[in-house]
């Protein structure tokens, strides 16, 4: 069998990961497997270390552009015509028209999208009507071309398939290899924090969190009530692993509040989850999200978490509402905040339970079922 898998960015995030977790498990299965994506090196760096072969489309772009979305279907259609694939799995909202590509084939290949969020349709996305009205008309339509659609959470499915936008689907987890992942110690990750921030952090209480610097991560929440959790923990410091669009944005904000000496923002780094068992908390503060990667790797460390009640964030914490907080409700947060200190050890117990429904075996073994299912 032949596998194709086609993401829009090569930069370093959370359905690049997935992307090529899959690509390599399946090349180990004994399968051809090819890669297509836009702009970025890091999924380009690795796939090219895992010997698997990839190609570089000037298409495939995060934007609204109808010449670029057009321009990516024929570059599509005509890789199809060449290479008789018998899967391609198409991954973010941007790849979705490539659903169309195979349109009129004497060979057509199965073709799965898989939801890493619902994004632009999230019901917590801006309330830009025009920009929602658009998007749905969108998934709408390029969804009747998709032979399977796949959803990593509960929330997700519900959600569409309530509102009869996808008739038939399926939930499959993500998942990683716990072997793939290597802890720092937590002294070891705090003395590189306090290296990188200038601050002694040997004695603070961090909240923490690796993610994407965008509107979708919602960092700005943690910033603008710093100084309402500070009144509850005064020894508090806040450390984000992760760059985007928005860090000139947060870096103002910042400033302006005057807590630079307190809430750091180091940057993307390669293997981020390297550094998790240096929080005290690890954190996300999303307004809409799948089943975020760095999560599960947050679950696999030895520090507990509390994230947004959105998307898949309670299915990977096994609906505990310890671990959970309302969106942009400070005081669920410092509440909840609160009650971790108190119980950290048998939070953190209860997520180590938790680690065989997000492992990268289960997720591989799901999709090759869905693969050869006629």
């Amino acid at each position: 069998m032949r596998i194709l898998f086609v993401i829009t960015k090569s930069d370093i995030g959370g359905a690049q990961v997935f992307v090529l977790n899959l690509a390599r498990t399946f090349k180990k299965f004994g399968f051809e497997v090819e890669v297509v994506a836009g702009d970025g090196d890091f999924l380009f760096q690795e796939l090219k270390k895992n010997d698997i072969q990839y190609y570089y489309l000037n298409s495939l772009k995060r934007n609204f552009n109808v010449y670029n979305a057009i321009y990516f279907v024929f570059q599509l259609r005509n890789l199809l015509k060449s290479k008789n694939y018998d899967v391609v799995h198409l991954n973010s909202s941007n790849t979705l028209i490539g659903s169309v590509s195979s349109s009129f084939m004497k060979r057509k290949p199965k073709m799965v999208f898989t939801f890493h969020g619902l994004s632009f349709i999230d019901k917590n996305f801006s309330p830009n009507f025009l920009i929602k009205y658009l998007a749905t008309l969108y998934f709408r339509f390029f969804l009747k071309a998709v032979d399977e659609v796949v959803f990593e959470c509960k929330l997700n499915y519900e959600e569409l398939t309530g509102s009869g936008m996808v008739k038939i689907a399926k939930i499959i987890h993500n998942g990683l290899d716990p072997n793939d992942l290597d802890y720092l110690s937590a002294a070891d990750a705090r003395e590189y924090f306090s290296k990188a921030c200038g601050v002694d952090l040997s004695k603070c209480f961090i909240v923490g969190s690796t993610g994407r610097l965008a509107y979708q991560k919602n960092y700005d929440f943690l910033i603008r009530n710093f100084h309402s959790i500070k009144k509850n923990i005064p020894n508090l410091k806040v450390i984000i692993i992760g760059d985007g669009q928005d860090h000139e944005l947060y870096k103002r904000q910042i400033n302006e509040l005057g807590i630079q000496n307190d809430f750091f923002l180091l940057g993307e780094k390669k293997n981020s989850h390297r550094f998790l068992n240096g929080f005290d908390v690890f954190t996300l503060t999303s307004r809409y999200e799948g089943v975020a990667i760095s999560l599960i790797e947050a679950i696999y460390s030895d520090v507990p978490v509390l994230v947004s009640n959105v998307g898949g964030n309670p299915d990977v914490v096994g609906g505990d509402k310890n671990q959970l907080f309302e969106l942009n409700d400070i005081d669920d947060y410092i509440n909840k905040l609160t009650k971790i200190l108190e119980n950290r050890k048998s939070i953190v117990g209860h997520n180590v339970k938790l680690r065989s429904e997000f492992s990268l075996a289960t997720m591989a073994e799901s999709y090759k079922e869905l693969y050869l299912t006629e």
